[in-house]
């Protein structure tokens, strides 16, 4: 975990790393904590872990935070060392056609290259597609080397998909509750508290084959892990319930451009929200957030528009545990359970 933060960190043009810039990069190390309630504890204790191995110097004491639980330092300083430039002739390589952009590469990306050369010289058309850190580890002996070296599924810019090494990115498993309701949807929840309530709420219903927390925008990079979900679940389907607010909406979108349209909205819960939900104010509007609106809700558009116009949001947890077990029933007639409001 430290290493893969570390590569983070050494990328920044100044050795000098200020917490906000801390932040970020441990959440684009560690996306799945996007939402975790002792986030700053993990990083501290990853800062200190850099410190113990000289790779990072924390500040003096009166350099931190007075306030935070942890107190998290105001900046690191990176601690590198010089490294010596490669002397060889990278011509005399053997470089296979894949790799034929090498004279466009860095130094530093060609050490990558040559390395995932030789390997492809001798296991050419003789390997499984397998997880990204087991042929990370093959290559270079280090599971998390390529981490940070892929962006949108590929390596060196786009340039080589990581599929050319037989390798694929396994998203982080989705938590969820699985119900004995086989052939029914699984409905993924954006926030985890309504998770629990919904998930709760469920096990006696039986309205969903599994309730899914979707761990907020997390779950635009969750397709193979929901899936997943699914087969175990024995569901038929995707159902999504989220915040009223352009945020909560968009998520859902991207997952379905990332994927192709694979989770629908669920009607009735977003129905709830807007007839019986507490408004907060302000919203953080976006652009197209109305479109976004019209694609996602069409036939809620109106309202959520003019919701959003009045400067108002819905949470979701305005549908919870009160609300669920005391004023929605399953209408036992229905050939597929539909909730009514007592």
């Amino acid at each position: 975990m430290t290493d893969c933060f570390f590569l983070t960190l050494g990328n920044s043009r100044r050795k000098r790393v200020l917490l906000a810039d801390l932040r970020r990069k441990w959440l684009d190390a560690h996306p799945e904590q996007i939402q975790h309630p002792e986030r700053d504890a993990l990083l501290l204790a990853a800062l200190r872990a850099l410190e113990a191995r000289g790779r990072i110097a924390l500040p003096a004491q009166g350099s931190f935070e007075q306030l935070g639980n942890p107190p998290m330092p105001k900046f690191v300083t990176v601690v590198t060392q010089a490294e010596a430039p490669h002397v060889g002739d990278w011509s005399g390589i053997s470089w296979l056609p894949e790799l034929g952009f090498w004279t466009d590469l860095t130094t530093s990306e060609l050490l990558t290259a040559r390395a995932i050369n030789d390997w492809l010289l001798r296991r050419r058309g003789r390997f499984l597609t397998v997880p990204l850190r087991e042929r990370s580890l093959e290559i270079f002996g280090d599971e998390k080397y390529l981490d940070l070296r892929v962006r949108e599924n590929a390596l060196f810019s786009g340039r080589l998909p990581i599929a050319s090494i037989g390798a694929f990115l396994v998203p982080h498993p989705l938590p969820y509750r699985m119900a004995d309701a086989p052939d029914q949807p699984v409905l993924v929840v954006e926030n985890h508290h309504t998770y629990w309530s919904l998930a709760e709420w469920n096990m006696r219903v039986r309205r969903y084959a599994g309730v899914v927390y979707g761990a907020g925008k997390a779950f635009c990079s969750s397709g193979l892990a929901l899936h997943e979900v699914i087969r175990e679940c024995r569901g038929n389907g995707t159902l999504y319930f989220g915040d009223v607010d352009p945020a909560g909406i968009l998520i859902p979108l991207r997952f379905n451009e990332t994927h192709g349209a694979v989770v629908r909205p669920a009607i009735d819960l977003y129905r709830f929200a807007l007839d019986h939900g507490i408004r907060r104010s302000p919203v953080i509007r976006a652009s197209g957030d109305q479109e976004g609106a019209q694609r996602w809700l069409p036939e809620l558009t109106d309202e959520i528009c003019a919701l959003w116009a009045s400067d108002r949001w819905i949470p979701q947890e305005s549908l919870g545990t009160e609300q669920l077990f005391s004023n929605w029933e399953i209408d036992p007639e229905a050939s597929v359970p539909r909730m009514e409001i007592i």
